[in-house]
């Protein structure tokens, strides 16, 4: 009997052990199944985390929607943007008479610039642009300008309205240099000095001294202005013919590296050393030129392109 008893007591024993046993294998699975459960949730967090970051706002690509100096550039300019919006053409100026066979010379019809505007640039890209400023003191446009698309410049004329459609894409720090300058009216009221009609078909405007210099009756001093810095040339064509067609808006300058704010309409396709660069095309207006074109031009020669 008591041998019995002992046997039975053995059977349970054993019994409670084998459970024991299954029981800790079980949480220890449960524990493993848990431990693996989570770190897979964790990882599809971060994956999830991840992927709303890149879709709502992480393509870093456009480093420029980051740097404040660049976006407050664009603020700037968006609200310059309208700023001629109501200005009309004042039908102001004087007709003189051309000189007989002048083919560089000051134009014999009056043209003023009384309002220029930029459409505000794009900034998904941007491009560094290096502006000296010519006395060390003068100041300069931003050294990291917007270099996508383009922006559409207009230019109220005593005349009528000139619209251009600028590359910014290709010319950003022209560009760049025209938004800044146009934004707080640096062209406006200024006059156009110069008109070439053989060989060479160009309107040059752009100095800030050439109107004061003809109102002075020394229009032979007009050409030498400029908004008191200068940079390098970029986006010029080919050595080719008629490489700066008819419609072309480019920048003068007196040597490599002297861009600054003096620019030239071209009115016929012409032919030049290829180092002027392209700001853009004139998308209406260019018939203003040819106008001016046709008046002549007078006075004494104006200093080299």
């Amino acid at each position: 009997m008591a041998s019995k008893q002992a046997q039975r007591l053995a059977a349970r024993q054993q019994l409670q052990q084998r459970m024991s046993v299954k029981a800790e294998e079980e949480r220890r699975r449960r524990t493993v199944a848990w431990g693996v459960g989570g770190v897979a949730a964790l990882v599809a967090l971060v994956l999830v985390a991840w992927g709303a970051f890149a879709f709502f706002g992480g393509d870093d690509g456009d480093a420029s929607a980051l740097d404040p100096d660049v976006s407050k550039l664009v603020n700037e300019a968006e609200a310059a943007s309208t700023r001629c919006d109501g200005v009309e053409p004042s039908g102001e100026g004087a007709l003189g008479t051309a000189t007989e066979g002048l083919t560089d010379g000051q134009p014999a019809q009056d043209v003023y610039l009384e309002c220029v505007q930029l459409t505000a640039p794009d900034a998904s890209s941007t491009e560094d642009c290096m502006y000296t400023s010519v006395d060390g003191t003068s100041p300069t446009p931003l050294a990291t300008e917007p270099a996508a698309g383009s922006q559409e410049m207009t230019i109220v004329t005593n005349l009528g309205l000139i619209t251009v459609d600028v590359d910014t894409a290709s010319a950003p720090c022209t560009a760049g240099s025209f938004t800044y300058l146009a934004k707080d009216g640096y062209f406006d009221g200024q006059q156009c000095h110069r008109l070439t009609t053989d060989g060479i078909w160009v309107l040059q405007c752009g100095d800030p001294d050439a109107r004061a210099a003809i109102e002075a009756g020394t229009p032979e001093m007009a050409g030498q202005g400029s908004p008191g810095y200068q940079y390098e040339e970029e986006n010029t064509p080919v050595e080719a013919e008629a490489n700066y067609p008819a419609g072309t808006i480019a920048m003068a300058n007196a040597g490599v590296g002297t861009t600054g704010s003096q620019f030239f309409i071209v009115y016929e396709d012409t032919t030049l050393g290829a180092d002027y660069t392209i700001l853009g095309q004139v998308t209406s207006g260019l018939d203003i030129v040819e106008q001016v074109a046709a008046a002549g031009a007078m006075g004494e020669l104006a200093p080299p392109m």
